[in-house]
């Protein structure tokens, strides 16, 4: 099959959607198809060295340009729409160019996936799959003051949504004319069907590659403290302090250690946190750390702890299940669809005092449980196994077998 991949954010060795788009178009092409993907600029150094070393000939990377004004817009916070759609636009006139000459069977949209964002690859009139994508999701606003001044960008970031949806074509055009649409959670499920995709399916677009898995589970031996692990970036959306109020409602008596992997924004205000939960000497705080320090702390934690308030399919979650270990999240969103209800707790999400008496109360449950935790960790261990890479995209495999000679009209809805 000559498969026409649109990956605006792609390179190798990275995580989240640049990771995502790479991996899309290496194991598409490592199941035998001929792909192209187009992709920007920003990786071509990182991407051409991986090309060169895998020596794929089914595998051809389309770089697309910009004009300079546009990626200096990409320097501003908000300047990622304008860049991106812009993007699109340069792409799809590549696009046209290329299908002349190849006459592509299928276009797979698979970066970035954001619903309001859309695709103008629906213009090539070819069949088309979009996704997986997320962006239906919003945090609560009962959750505000977890923001502390960054609140105003979730606002901003709604009202730049509801606008998008309202004037960009590509997003409805996207939805009527896509063969497929695939869905990372339930709140962008309902927002496709809201807007006009007529086939429209749930897909999780976290996976992992087999290499990342430990080479035997890890057997963990019970001990008078409970070591927990939360991994992530410092934006406000990701909740931490949430998470930090939670364990200074554990009981006097419960002996815990939290470590967390990870830095960014909010970096100056968590040893203020710490001090103003009375966590002094049950918080390590290691920064950003390479890749080998996370796979380690996940095999000497004994429960991943992550409450983000907004996320359309965090890939921590896998990563922890990967290493067997059981979950405390919180009801909504990715981490609703994500974690199965036997890997974990998933806590429902009320009032901001509720949640954190819930969070509090899955993490004692769990510190007196150890068989508990064990029976959780295996379920999401054994889960983890059916997200590697080779399994997703054998699945979206059979997508493209289905959808490739039919016309968006003739799809099953």
């Amino acid at each position: 099959m000559k498969l026409l991949l649109s990956a605006y954010a792609c390179e190798p060795n990275r995580g989240t959607e640049l990771g995502n788009g790479w991996n899309w178009a290496l194991n598409t092409a490592l199941l035998g198809h001929e792909v192209w993907c187009l992709t920007t600029v920003e990786g071509k150094a990182a991407i051409e060295a991986e090309v060169e070393r895998l020596n794929l000939p089914n595998l051809h990377i389309v770089f697309v340009r910009v004009p300079p004004l546009v990626d200096k817009a990409f320097e501003y916070h908000l300047g990622f729409y304008l860049h991106y759609i812009v993007w699109q636009q340069y792409a799809y006139r590549k696009a046209k160019e290329l299908d002349k000459e190849i006459g592509f069977d299928l276009v797979h949209h698979v970066t970035i996936g954001s619903l309001q964002l859309g695709t103008a690859m629906w213009r090539l009139q070819k069949p088309l799959i979009f996704g997986p994508a997320g962006g239906g999701q919003e945090a609560p606003k009962a959750f505000k003051k977890y923001f502390y001044s960054w609140w105003k960008e979730e606002v901003v970031r709604s009202w730049i949504s509801k606008l998008l949806l309202a004037v960009n074509p590509d997003v409805n055009k996207t939805m009527r004319q896509a063969a497929l649409v695939l869905t990372t959670n339930e709140d962008t499920y309902t927002m496709a069907k809201s807007i006009g995709a007529p086939n429209a399916r749930m897909f999780l677009d976290t996976s992992l590659p087999e290499s990342f898995y430990p080479p035997a589970y890890p057997v963990r031996v019970p001990s008078g403290m409970l070591k927990i692990l939360w991994v992530g970036r410092l934006f406000a959306r990701k909740g931490l302090p949430l998470v930090l109020e939670a364990l200074s409602k554990l009981p006097p008596a419960t002996k815990f250690e939290l470590t967390i992997l990870g830095d960014g924004p909010m970096h100056d205000y968590v040893p203020g946190w710490v001090e103003q939960y009375g966590l002094q000497g049950k918080v390590n705080w290691k920064g950003q750390v390479p890749w080998e320090e996370v796979k380690r702390q996940y095999t000497q934690s004994d429960l991943f702890l992550f409450c983000s308030l907004r996320d359309s399919s965090a890939a921590q979650f896998l990563e922890a299940m990967a290493y067997g270990l059981p979950i405390v999240t919180l009801d909504l969103h990715g981490g609703k669809n994500l974690v199965p209800d036997t890997a974990g707790i998933k806590v429902p999400v009320s009032t901001p005092e509720q949640t954190v008496g819930r969070i509090a109360a899955a993490v004692e449950r769990l510190y007196q449980a150890p068989e508990l935790r064990q029976q959780m960790g295996q379920a999401g261990y054994a889960f983890s196994k059916t997200q590697t890479w080779a399994l997703k995209t054998q699945h979206i495999n059979a997508f493209y077998s289905t959808y490739t000679q039919a016309h968006p009209e003739q799809q099953p809805v």
